[in-house]
């Protein structure tokens, strides 16, 4: 890194002016208009568990973009970093969508509270009279007992009131970084800088947790028999991957609108790439070390989650994902000159983009298809993840697609409503580092 320093240039045009109204507007848009349509297809063809389940990916999907980019915030203030000050701005408006996330969360999240049990097995009656009937021995021999434990903290109630916690710890943690930001715009005290680093360590502990356990509760509990202690640290490395692609897709949107131009140049590009080619990394490490452990340690109870994504028509899913998520963009993010030619980096960008959604959606689907067996006289449903292989389909659906494009529409709409005011801290100390920085 170059120890010179650059000040502002003259002509950049840092202020939002209109640009986050326009936002919001074009993401309002986008969710009214795809998220109308599911609704619409969803209520003709009676699909509404399909429309849950995407609900689900795509939420999942807008919700991981703001966890990435949250923690490029912490870990840019607890280590005292430079070369993100020029884009941070941007990030923190990114991370200030928390609010609007979790309110769209609240689509499956209240059905779920009110009674609907097609969405997660664990809400499902069939599961709660299966442990009642376990507690008397007579369902052994289908039921993992393990699930008759998690019921307590698998509940509508108490699952809803975590996901509460969740949205107003990351929301509050989000606010205080950006508001402390533009307060620093106004004062210029670099003690503002300070308090930041300072409270950055025990939000980022604080961070982790909330991040793996919102991960165990939407995504892992839907095969609730299935658990992994590695689960939450893989979905936060694939949330990076995101995070970073999204934000230099939304940085170069702005540019184009000709603000920052001068600011924000090849090498934090650069960076911004570079962060993404050792998530990608890092996701396929974690993917593989879950799998390996599972597989090898030859566990029924574990392995079953594998045997219906290795076998059967998933299989091609986990084969695109091990060479589309993984190889193609690790071989070439591994170039210097990839990272550092725009058109080049928005290519992987969108790419990931679509992956890190494929992978949520190869967590999230197998457990769509939910099998029933004969017990004691009557057909009982035994809940994701049993039965023939064969009967466990993709299913590519219509409603896939234009949920998680609505969602987009959500997620737009609320990086919108807080890109205003100043893009680039400009009384932060760093500035002027970030400003001059140069990749050796």
């Amino acid at each position: 890194m170059s120890v010179l320093q650059k000040s502002l240039h003259p002509d950049e045009k840092y202020k939002a002016g209109r640009l986050g109204e326009s936002l919001g507007r074009i993401g309002l848009v986008i969710a009214a208009v795809f998220l109308g349509v599911s609704v619409v297809v969803a209520f003709h063809y009676d699909q509404w568990k399909r429309f849950f389940y995407a609900y689900v990916v795509g939420w999942s999907f807008i919700f991981s973009i703001c966890v990435g980019v949250f923690w490029l915030i912490l870990l840019h203030h607890l280590v005292r970093g430079r070369w993100a000050t020029a884009v941070r701005r941007v990030a923190e408006a990114m991370t200030m969508a928390f609010p609007v996330v979790f309110v769209a969360g609240l689509v499956f999240v209240l059905p779920l509270l009110a009674g609907y049990h097609d969405l997660y097995y664990w809400a499902h009656p069939d599961a709660a009279a299966c442990v009642v009937k376990a507690a008397s021995g007579t369902c052994q021999e289908y039921l993992n007992p393990t699930l008759v434990h998690k019921l307590g903290w698998l509940s509508p109630g108490f699952f809803f009131g975590r996901y509460v916690v969740y949205g107003v710890l990351y929301t509050a943690m989000a606010a205080y970084f950006a508001r402390k930001s533009r307060q620093q715009d106004e004062s210029g005290d670099p003690k503002l800088s300070d308090s930041m680093r300072i409270a950055s360590g025990p939000a980022m502990i604080v961070y982790a947790l909330i991040t793996c356990f919102t991960s165990f509760d939407v995504l892992m509990s839907m095969a609730p028999k299935w658990y992994s202690t590695i689960y939450g640290v893989n979905f936060w490395g694939s949330s990076c991957v995101g995070g970073f692609a999204a934000l230099g897709l939304v940085v170069l949107g702005i540019q184009r609108t000709g603000r920052l131009t001068h600011s924000v140049n090849p090498e934090h590009y650069h960076d911004i790439g570079k962060w993404m080619f050792a998530f990608t990394f890092f996701w396929a490490y974690t993917a593989f070390s879950q799998f390996m452990l599972q597989w090898y340690g030859n566990l029924p109870e574990e392995t079953v989650w594998y045997k219906y994504r290795l076998f059967g028509e998933w299989q091609w899913v986990s084969i695109a994902m091990l060479f589309g998520f993984w190889a193609f963009p690790f071989v070439f993010l591994m170039s210097r000159w990839t990272k550092r030619i725009v058109p080049s980096l928005v290519f992987f960008a969108v790419w990931q983009l679509v992956f890190h959604w494929l992978d949520l959606y190869w967590n999230v689907m197998p457990s769509y298809d939910w099998l029933s067996s004969a017990q004691e006289g009557h057909q009982v449903l035994t809940g994701p993840l049993t039965g023939s292989i064969l009967d466990h389909h993709v299913g590519f659906s219509l409603l896939d697609l234009t949920v998680w494009f609505g969602l987009i529409g959500v997620l737009l709409f609320g990086i919108g409503r807080n890109l205003r005011g100043n893009l680039i801290p400009i009384k932060d100390p760093t500035l002027g580092l970030s400003l001059a920085h140069e990749n050796l």
